[in-house]
């Protein structure tokens, strides 16, 4: 299994989700008049959920797109439920 890919995968889905969120929260409403600062368009949370719904997004087509990524994170789960439990570490044959 290639994990380096997966780890690339997660990481361009983290990155994309956090710019798109930092662009959202640039974005400003039009201001007729006298106006000592434009209103942001989108409150703060609003932004990091539109941030966060890019990243998710990103993973799923990384899903869809990649064989390996699912098993993959699969194994990452099933490794961190495990330390979480305290079971000890099974070794897969092969």
């Amino acid at each position: 299994m290639n994990e380096a890919r997966t780890v690339l995968l997660y990481a361009v889905g983290g990155i994309v989700g956090i710019l798109l969120g930092l662009a959202t929260a640039q974005v400003t409403t039009s201001c007729s008049g006298a106006c000592p600062a434009a209103p942001q368009a989108f409150a703060t949370w609003q932004s990091g959920l539109i941030g966060l719904g890019c990243a998710v997004i990103v993973l799923i087509a990384c899903a869809v797109l990649d064989e390996e990524f699912i098993p993959v994170t699969r194994q990452w789960l099933g490794a961190a439920l495990r330390r979480l439990s305290g079971q000890p570490h099974k070794r897969q044959a092969g």
